[in-house]
């Protein structure tokens, strides 16, 4: 007979990716795995009483339920209760290591947990946490790039809905770290259902309330800062509050952080202003509605708002040449899913505002140094981008022929537009006395300008589970973007291999083409504004010469546009060993083709016009090898080394004050880290019940360009490296009840071994013999001391 079933969380939604075994009399079992609308079916099932465990990351496992099998009972449910940190009625236990025979994507993940519990420098910020993953780093400038690629080159979604930003495609909202249940990163063997991954696709999964009421703070109480006397030092409270408006059919969650952070810079002359303050708050709101049964609706709004004083301050550059900032965000989206047998229907719609402004210190020229900075910042900017976006699809699961077919066909839709308002004073490069002219930069025209985009799309993608051992996924995209105005298809790939029972072993390769959304922060570039420059040089007597120009530079838009994308080929070994390792072993190979650069068209001399076109070959080759153990006690080891190579054929991105005026050169991207190692665990202890955790991070040092006074590169593209990378935090924390209350309170130590790790140097060889001179090194967090205290739950 055939055995059909379904696997549903607490609030009756489906969970797809469930693993399910069911054992019989005699020891003979049954696995199988849950399609996207929960369903699953084993044919030839035994009559008679069976033991079932299902098991999915994330949730408890169920486990040891007994299900009795007839002929006029053939159908079941089962339900999976997704991790708590309090575990009020029964013992449970988490998911140990395993892997899913039909996962078609090379994936790496943090559960909840893993963002709560390892350390990191800046364990408010969510960002922050996701450098624990071998393949996702921040550069020097704190922006996040994934598998190599450029910071805009990464789809980031929030619960299915791109959450990029609209202009740039970066990923700058935030969300409390409390409020993400699981954060997942695709880097190959994307499926076809994703539009405009690029390189990979990041996604946060946010939770929904149920029918219990939960509450949680964390850093409620504000920390004293005692570097210049006593004074109110960071503060990072965040609150999550959910539960039922109707229970069994509609609640809610709510994530609310604010943000207060002192930066004290060391490094800068006596009597300067070393302060930086930023102040900013978020919310999440998130409704879920199970209209009926098989249907059910999911609202969501995200709030972001910041401020920031002194932005851009280090120990080069004081507080007169930073500027202040002034932000917003404003996210708001709706999901209907309906699902009819083993049919899933899902649409969804959203809409997206992003703000920035930034404002100078005042209106003096900016004076570049030969080792930093003086006067005002030139440019006072103000920038708006909307992005509205629309989706549909449909999947069918457990169609047979010749095996299980499950097909999925989609579409959609987005507009993109972007405002901006730039207006920009004169910058002065001077000699190294600090007052002699050598090159005037000015601006003429209009910053003030508006671009749009609009981006369509289609799929069509079968996952064919042809026996137990082999699964083929294949899928074909069509995206159109406005700009190229023709559609470029992307067909892709995966094939694993199951070789033995229990699904302890894993072979997969995967081939596939994924788009890139052009990014309006570029495009826009050839809408704004001239830059003027004019380099001097001095006769014997301190004559001021003119050595060439005024001349004029503008970015200009090219012709015979392309639709950049990547090719991406990797394969994958994925290894169980006993009950709880998991050991992986990755390969990818990414192609860049027509990527988005700027050539001049005169190099070697001033004012040139700078063409946008798609000419530009980004490559990026990889190595990871890691291994991950679960322990009886909960505890979690986990290790990753990753040998890579981020390069390009055009290393060069001018933009204004720093347009170099050189030939395109290849040349390692600024993030390049050939070398790179992560470790990081959660140990619980048997003294005073106090958990220990750590993350240790080794990598190469960056690249950086070489300029000389007339801001002109010198030697080739990406020729100087930050020394090597190394950090190590360590944490204890102690759980502890006050009245009926448990709360845990955790000391780290971020550095601990006060290693330097600069992150700002002195580029320009024309302050050889100054102080500081050429090729110091300075910035980088220096081992420091912080607590946290969080509300954890009703004893």
């Amino acid at each position: 007979m055939v055995l059909k079933g379904r696997v549903v969380d607490e609030n009756g939604l489906p969970i797809g990716g469930a693993q399910v075994k069911l054992e019989v009399e005699g020891g003979q079992s049954f696995s199988v795995v849950s399609d996207d609308a929960g369903f699953f079916s084993i044919a030839q099932f035994p009559v008679g009483e069976a033991t079932a465990q299902v098991e999915k990351k994330g949730y408890f496992v169920l486990a040891g339920q007994k299900i009795q099998v007839s002929a006029a009972a053939s159908e079941f449910t089962f339900t999976l209760n997704r991790e708590e940190e309090v575990r009020e009625k029964v013992d449970v236990s988490v998911t140990s290591e395993r892997i899913d025979p039909a996962q078609a994507s090379q994936t790496q993940d943090l559960s909840a947990r893993e963002i709560r519990d390892v350390p990191v420098p800046s364990s408010h910020t969510l960002q922050q946490s996701l450098v624990i993953m071998p393949q996702v780093v921040h550069d020097n400038l704190n922006f996040l790039h994934v598998v190599g690629a450029r910071t805009t080159q990464t789809q980031y979604l929030l619960d299915g809905f791109d959450i990029g930003d609209p202009v740039s495609g970066q990923l700058d909202a935030r969300l409390s770290v409390e409020a993400v249940r699981r954060a997942e990163v695709q880097t190959g063997r994307i499926g076809a259902e994703y539009a405009h991954p690029g390189a990979a696709v990041m996604s946060f999964d946010t939770p929904d309330g149920d029918d219990q009421w939960r509450f949680g703070t964390v850093d409620f109480i504000p920390s004293v800062n005692l570097q210049k006397g006593v004074q109110l030092g960071s503060f990072y409270p965040r609150f999550s509050l959910s539960g039922p408006i109707e229970k069994g059919k509609l609640w809610f969650s709510e994530s609310l952080s604010l943000q207060y952070t002192l930066g004290i810079i060391n490094g800068l002359a006596p009597g300067q202003p070393d302060e930086q303050k930023n102040y900013a708050g978020d919310s999440l709101t998130r409704l879920l509605w199970l209209v009926a049964p098989n249907h059910s609706i999911h609202g969501e709004f995200l709030y972001n708002q910041d401020y920031g004083e002194n932005i851009g301050l280090n120990a080069y550059r004081p507080q007169s040449a930073t500027v202040d900032t002034n932000s917003h965000r404003l996210f708001g989206s709706f999901l209907d899913q309906l699902w009819w047998q083993k049919t899933l229907f899902q649409l969804g719609i959203s809409a997206d505002e992003s703000y920035y402004r930034t404002s100078p210190q005042g209106t003096e020229p900016y004076v570049q140094l030969v080792n930093g900075a003086a006067g005002n910042w030139f440019e006072r900017l103000r920038t708006t981008g909307h992005r509205y976006q629309g989706f549909a699809s449909v999947s069918r699961a457990n169609l047979n022929w010749h095996g299980t077919h499950t097909i999925s066909i989609g579409a959609n839709l987005s507009s993109v537009d972007m405002n901006q308002n730039a207006e920009r004073s004169d910058i002065h490069a001077v000699a190294q006395d600090g007052t002699t002219l050598l090159r005037l930069s000015q601006f003429t025209g209009s910053g003030q300008y508006s671009v749009s985009d609009t981006l369509a799309g289609m799929f069509v993608q079968d996952g064919w589970q042809i026996n137990r051992h082999w699964f083929l996924q294949s899928g074909l995209r069509l995206d159109l973007d406005r700009y190229v105005e023709k559609a470029l298809p992307q067909p892709r790939v995966t094939l694993n291999w199951i070789p033995f029972a229990e699904n302890r072993s894993k072979f997969s390769i995967g081939w596939g083409m994924y788009s890139i959304p052009l990014n309006l922060s570029v495009i826009g570039l050839t809408s704004d504004q001239k830059e003027v420059d004019a380099t001097y040089s001095y006769d014997v007597n301190g004559n001021l010469l003119t050595t060439s120009g005024p001349a004029t530079s503008q970015f200009v838009l090219g012709e015979n546009w392309k639709m950049p994308y990547f090719q991406v080929a990797n394969a994958s070994y994925e290894q169980k060993i006993g009950a709880s390792t998991l050991v992986t072993l990755d390969l990818l190979a990414r192609d860049e083709h027509h990527g988005l650069v700027f050539r001049t068209a005169t190099p070697g001399q001033i004012g040139s016009n700078f063409l946008l076109e798609t000419q530009r070959r980004d490559k990026y080759r990889s190595l990871t090898v890691s291994a991950k153990h679960t322990f009886e006690n909960g505890a979690l080891l986990f290790g990753a080394y990753t040998r890579s190579k981020a390069s390009t054929d055009q290393a060069i991105d001018p933009y204004f004050g720093q347009l170099y005026f050189a030939a395109q050169q290849p040349g390692d991207l600024l993030w390049d880290a050939p070398n790179r190692f992560v470790s990081w665990g959660s140990i619980p202890t048997n003294i005073w019940g106090l958990l220990f955790a750590y993350f240790y991070e080794y990598r190469s040092g960056y690249p950086f360009n070489v300029v000389d006074q007339q801001q002109f590169l010198v030697g080739a593209p990406a020729s100087q490296r930050f020394p090597y990378y190394s950090s190590l935090t360590v944490s204890l924390e102690k759980p502890f009840r006050f009245k009926e209350y448990i709360f845990a309170i955790r000391v780290s130590a971020v550095n601990a071994l006060n290693r330097q790790n600069p992150d700002v140097v002195v580029n320009n060889v024309d302050a050889e013999g100054a102080t500081p001179g050429y090729l110091t090194f300075s910035g980088g967090q220096g081992r420091a001391i912080t607590a946290r205290l969080r509300f954890v739950g009703r004893k």
